[in-house]
């Protein structure tokens, strides 16, 4: 598993994939990104941390949950590291449920500024409903954009549809500062892949959004180097 790459297109920064202690919803159908977990990760992290450089200034980092569940030593490195490698903007990823400790926990890495964005899945309540989210079903992108500044989202489910997949984009359009639109890719979960909708995906909206500068769209798991 890759855990540290370069993004030097769209949106440049360094990019971790660190290990977390557990997503603390860990009910979403089609995910099984959650395994990655240990309750002692720090050594995991601090290998991959130890790459980073500050090239770009901004560093992103993920983990299977949310930001807030990483290891209180992680947490102390990258605090270290905004520190010594002039670190100016951090992103990181929580569940809604997190929404209302974004605040408090942005704090602790000042002065870098913190952004983060949610893996909403989908603005359409039902589809979040059948994926087993977590998120009420009346929240809608103005909720969301209300604490985040960016998304992630997930398209071409066998149960998806290309009007749903083109409404979701238009609200990224209007409401936030970045999204990543992931295809779904098959996996242990049963979920699978609906393989005309990639087809209509790659064919129809891939080169648009290739030129988007709000969105980074990933037909693989890995396009971003780590995974």
């Amino acid at each position: 598993m890759e855990r540290y790459a370069i993004i030097r297109e769209k949106f440049p920064r360094e990019f971790v994939l660190l290990q977390g202690t557990g997503c603390r919803w860990g009910k979403c159908t089609f995910c099984d990104y959650h395994t990655d977990k240990s309750a002692s990760p720090y050594e995991t992290n601090r290998e991959v941390l130890s790459h980073v450089t500050g090239i770009y200034g901004t560093l992103d980092v993920i983990n299977s949950g949310s930001a807030i569940e990483l290891d209180a030593q992680t947490l102390s490195l990258i605090r270290h590291i905004v520190q010594e490698k002039k670190i100016h903007t951090l992103w990181f990823e929580m569940h809604y449920m997190y929404r209302y400790r974004l605040e408090e926990f942005a704090a602790q890495f000042a002065p870098a500024q913190v952004k983060f964005r949610c893996g909403i899945e989908s603005f359409d309540g039902e589809q979040r409903q059948r994926w087993n989210k977590g998120i009420a079903t009346d929240v809608t992108a103005v909720d969301v954009a209300r604490y985040y500044d960016g998304v992630c989202l997930l398209c071409c489910t066998q149960d998806d549809s290309q009007e749903r997949i083109k409404r979701d984009i238009e609200l990224i359009e209007r409401h936030f500062e970045y999204a990543s639109v992931n295809v779904f890719n098959n996996n242990t979960t049963g979920v699978k892949q609906d393989p005309e909708l990639v087809k209509w995906f790659t064919a129809e909206l891939y080169p648009t959004l290739q030129n988007n500068p709000k969105i980074e769209v990933l037909i693989e798991n890995t396009d971003l180097g780590v995974g």
